[in-house]
């Protein structure tokens, strides 16, 4: 299968070199991991073959502009006759991950002439209301750093919610990257289905008894809040924390407001290339969905006035939807450099005292690999093992037998805490107060820099030393450290990094 290549660099030890003033290009050299001769060979044959698939599309393209969102589309008849396997659905939904958006493909909204030769589309850099930007052709366009599908400068930060004009008007957000959404939605999938499970027990457990029954919502180990269920079947969600009074955990989002990523993918096209999915329009038509945040269009099939009716349909969402779901999962580096390798075993002890895990769980465990990608409710599931299927390096089990738990080492609790006024955001997302965040996920940091939701903080240090609310006495304990003790966690989190890879440019 192919796969998209990176970078061959020890970016994760240099940098955290860096932050210990201890760098030489003789040091850097030594932290360079090379695979071994057969491993560079076919990283070789793969970006060839990759460097060959970009110039075909360039020349295609030049031919034929627009040509290309044939080779990024699979439609509900390819998932309905199983003609592809998952090599494919990777392949095609990496296309339609680096397909520059066009008008005629329903990029943006409505209001001007579309087939005018001269027409030509603008961006809008900061959002008016939830219409969105547009903000990008591409997804590709803001998750590029580190390597592909990596998080965004804060020079791509999306500006949402605001007035079309001002900055200040806006609520901005840093694209993070994303590796590993496989095993992060089944993880909240799990977690959801044990909180709603204590839920449904402690409600049969008053109705039996006759009596009001308290219980504890615990997920993974991560405690959630406590619910208390009266003999009439109500529930007295007042004890509930981190998570919605559904029990659904939603991991997508710096607010952890998508369940899945089926939604986000969607919510994405929308907000950053103003593309509407078909099932967004049927949902307006049947009256489930409000059709004003979508656009001022008179018909329902159109909703944002552009003159394309279809824009995103259901196998295109698929498409994407196992594609992300393949993706690599980030790795722990640790620097080759002596030195620098004692202050990495001291840091992780440190991450664990000054009570960084306590809500950056460094492992959370997955008992199924199993992931269903389906278009449409009648049609089978495509099925993709998140432990097997699509790039390496895949979350591995925990014990030798296959039929075991998998590991997920995460960095987070995928749950929402209260991270204090200096990080609020304007407004509340939805039901989320300001303060309220998810604990973002530490796996791949390395290469994330700018860091925390808006991209404010340039250093580990500075994202530490911003944490409030819930993560102050962390943040404090951090601070109290000495200054090798403060590098020596800093080099630490640096080793949170990606597999280095060959790339040809």
């Amino acid at each position: 299968m192919r796969k998209r290549t990176l970078l061959l660099a020890s970016v994760a030890a240099a940098g955290a070199a860096l932050a210990d003033g201890a760098w030489s290009p003789r040091a850097a050299m030594r932290d360079l991991a090379i695979p071994d001769e057969a491993v560079l060979l076919e990283q070789l044959e793969e970006a060839i073959e990759l460097r060959r698939r970009e110039e075909f599309d360039r020349f295609l393209d030049a031919r034929d502009p627009g040509e290309l969102i044939e080779h990024a589309t699979l439609t509900e008849v390819d998932f309905r006759h199983r003609t592809l396997g998952v090599d494919t659905l990777f392949v095609v939904g990496d296309e339609l991950f680096g397909l520059l958006v066009r008008p005629e493909n329903g990029w943006g909204g409505g209001g001007t002439d579309r087939a005018a030769v001269d027409y030509a589309p603008a961006l809008n850099r900061v959002h008016r209301g939830a219409a969105g930007g547009p903000d990008a052709f591409g997804c590709f366009s803001c998750h590029s750093k580190g390597g592909p599908d990596g998080a965004g400068m804060q020079t791509q930060n999306a500006f949402l919610a605001g007035d079309g004009e001002r900055l200040g008007s806006a609520d901005q957000r840093n694209p993070p990257h994303l590796l590993g959404l496989g095993p992060i939605a089944v993880l909240a999938r799990e977690m959801t289905a044990e909180l709603q499970a204590h839920a449904a027990a402690a409600v049969e457990e008053a109705r039996t008894s006759g009596r009001s029954v308290r219980r504890d919502l615990s997920a993974k180990g991560v405690l959630f809040g406590a619910i208390t269920a009266a003999p009439d079947g109500t529930i007295d969600h007042s004890g509930i924390d981190g998570v919605d009074r559904d029990l659904v955990v939603r991991p997508f989002g710096w607010k952890g407001h998508q369940a899945t990523l089926i939604g986000m993918i969607e919510e994405s096209l929308h907000i950053h290339q103003g593309m509407l999915s078909m099932r967004i329009q049927q949902e307006v038509r049947d009256g489930v969905l409000d059709g004003a945040p979508y656009g001022r269009g008179e018909r329902w099939f159109d909703l944002d006035g552009d003159g394309v009716t279809l824009e995103i349909d259901h196998g295109m969402l698929a498409t994407m939807e196992g594609y992300l779901v393949q993706l690599e999962v980030p790795v722990m580096r640790a620097p080759r450099s002596p030195d620098l390798l004692d202050l990495f075993a001291a840091g992780r002890n440190h991450f664990a005292a000054v009570g960084c895990a306590a809500c950056h769980v460094p492992t959370l465990e997955i008992q199924s690999a199993r992931y269903e990608v389906r278009p449409v409710a009648d049609l089978p599931p495509f099925v993709i093992d998140v432990a097997a299927d699509g790039e390496v390096p895949k979350v591995e089990p925990k014990y030798a037998s296959p039929k075991t738990p998998y590991l997920v080492h995460l960095f987070s609790d995928l749950k929402r805490h209260d991270m204090g006024d200096e990080l609020a955001s304007p407004a509340p997302q939805g039901d989320i107060p300001p303060r309220m965040f998810l604990t973002r996920p530490l796996w791949g940091l390395a290469e994330t820099a700018p860091y925390m939701h808006d991209g404010r903080a340039p250093t580990v240090h500075d994202a530490i030393a911003r944490h409030g609310g819930d993560a102050a006495a962390a943040r404090d304990a951090y601070l109290a450290l000495d200054e090798r003790g403060r590098a020596a966690l800093r080099v630490f989190l640096t080793s949170l990094s990606r597999e280095p890879k060959l790339f040809i440019p």
